[in-house]
């Protein structure tokens, strides 16, 4: 199942083969940088701080090369 198909059934409130994810891939998303910090350490990642990219939203900036990594 690919990223478009795997949304696409979420939004339905079908079955999917994991849960979609959208972290910050654009510029109209992100994940407020406290919410990301504690994904971050429930996922075992490094414990670093989060880097703040929009002050008035309070969003973190997504490190794009650890989750690639981490990815399937």
């Amino acid at each position: 199942m690919n990223s478009r198909e795997r949304v696409r059934k979420a939004i339905d409130h079908q079955e999917t083969d994991r849960i979609p994810l959208d972290l910050g891939s654009t510029l109209v998303t992100g994940i407020q940088a406290s919410t990301y910090a504690k994904l971050r350490q429930s996922l075992g990642l490094k414990d670093e701080l989060v880097r703040i990219v929009d002050p008035f939203q309070i969003l973190g900036e997504i490190d794009m090369k650890e989750w690639l990594v981490k990815q399937d």
